[in-house]
């Protein structure tokens, strides 16, 4: 049985009255003749942003991506090109805006604008995993693929780099110290995991990780008190000793320190 590609189907529908409209709207302001704005870089971009502004964000795209085949080049391609970019990623298109804003770079590598096309990648790959249903229950991103993640991270890092002064550099650096956190949470997870199966070595090599990449993670204390009980099962008592000091130094209110 042949299977209908419900959303390709609706964009072609979409695209088909969109430019249907365009066309009679055109021949009734002109009697029939004259030029169909829609037809015109102008036009499309104008259609394209209206229909973005009321959520219409399938038309969007096609209207968007209809102009970059049509005209290839121009001040009104290049900003649908970046435009379409968000258009995608609240369509939950993420791979689809992480494409568009690295065609947008390689094209326009030196544009102002850049800023933004990194960051719709940076929050493309941040977004992954959630739901309409997000307003209620939270997403836990310790528990989401890492590799999103640790994507969004290096864009945010990128643009803050590169560009310190961007009216994105903030929420960037706000985003990059919530995802340190979440990620450092999800090796202490997975390290309780281990220990809790009486894979000591497994648990501290997660530790080490942890401690490694994310130093200055709000979870640091636990996972030293972990770190600590698992080496003290080892039996490897001077490692024990330097870890509870360290935890000391670092937290000397952890209540780990008069349990072990």
């Amino acid at each position: 049985m042949i299977r209908l590609n419900t959303t390709r189907y609706r964009r072609w529908l979409t695209t088909f009255f969109v430019v249907s409209s365009l066309i009679l709207t055109a021949c009734a302001s002109s009697g029939g003749g004259g030029t169909n704005s829609g037809d015109t870089p102008e036009g499309l971009y104008g259609a394209a942003k209206r229909a973005l502004t009321r959520g219409d964000y399938l038309t969007a795209i096609d209207l968007f991506e209809s102009l970059g085949a049509q005209f290839p080049f121009g001040t009104y391609t290049q900003k649908a090109q970046l435009e379409v970019t968000y258009a995608y990623y609240k369509q939950d298109e993420y791979d689809n805006a992480i494409a568009a804003a690295d065609r947008y770079i390689k094209l326009y590598p030196r544009d102002e604008t850049v800023d933004y096309a990194m960051y719709m990648k940076g929050l493309s790959n941040f977004s992954r995993g959630g739901s309409p249903m997000e307003r209620f229950f939270p997403r836990k991103l310790a528990y989401v693929d890492q590799n999103w993640l640790r994507s969004a991270y290096v864009e945010f890092d990128s643009l803050v780099r590169r560009y310190p002064d961007s009216q994105y550099a903030e929420d960037a650096i706000e985003r990059m110290s919530y995802l340190r956190d979440e990620m450092a949470r999800h090796e202490l997870i997975t390290a309780r995991y281990y220990y809790n199966r009486g894979a000591m070595v497994a648990s501290v090599n997660r530790v080490i990780y942890l401690l490694e990449h994310f130093k200055d993670s709000k979870h640091v204390p636990n996972a030293l008190a972990l770190m600590a009980s698992a080496q003290k099962s080892l039996g490897q008592l001077d490692l024990f000793e330097d870890t509870l000091r360290v935890l000391s130094e670092t937290d000397p209110e952890h209540p780990a320190l008069a349990r072990l």
